[in-house]
């Protein structure tokens, strides 16, 4: 499967540098489709462009755009889209403290965990850890998680079954 992503570049004209926020437009696309998309991508970029530039306008009125530099919608792989900081430092991963399974410590955030723009997702059954959770359930999950509690068996189950992983293949 592959994926089509917004990117917005930025400068940052304080560490003289560049920074980029990226959202998904549409996720788990099957390679069937891949001419087809292609193709929409400047129609996609367009309607990006416009719906952020209304979003900021409503939402952050006062906000300086004179850093943008550029915007860009392209194809992502799903290498690519999910690889995580244990694909790409495998011998000295650790996993951080909190609520972030090492399956979905992205190495790059391209939108994995968010609907902001999305515009479909193919696979109906993509979910990621605490994605519909409230706040009480998160306070929940953290007080378990500073217990030692396995606050993951139950989405990993989900996870697994998503990835077309039995039970018996990960044993």
């Amino acid at each position: 499967m592959f994926h089509i992503v917004y990117s917005r570049h930025y400068w940052d004209t304080e560490d003289q540098g560049q920074f980029t926020s990226t959202w998904t437009l549409y996720r788990n696309v099957p390679y069937s489709q891949l001419s087809e998309m292609q193709k929409a991508i400047p129609s996609l970029k367009k309607n990006a462009d416009e719906f952020n530039a209304e979003y900021n306008a409503k939402n952050h009125p006062n906000v300086d755009v004179s850093n943008f530099a550029h915007s860009e919608v392209y194809v992502m792989d799903d290498s690519d889209y999910f690889k995580t900081y244990k694909d790409v430092y495998p011998d000295t991963y650790q996993l951080p403290p909190g609520l972030i399974p090492e399956e979905e410590d992205y190495s790059e955030n391209y939108g994995q965990k968010c609907q902001f723009m999305l515009l479909k997702d193919f696979n109906k059954n993509y979910t990621w850890f605490a994605k519909d959770f409230t706040q009480k359930q998160l306070k929940e999950l953290h007080e378990n998680n500073s217990k030692g509690k396995d606050i993951y068996s139950y989405w990993r189950t989900q996870y697994n079954e998503y990835k077309g992983v039995s039970n018996e293949q990960r044993l």
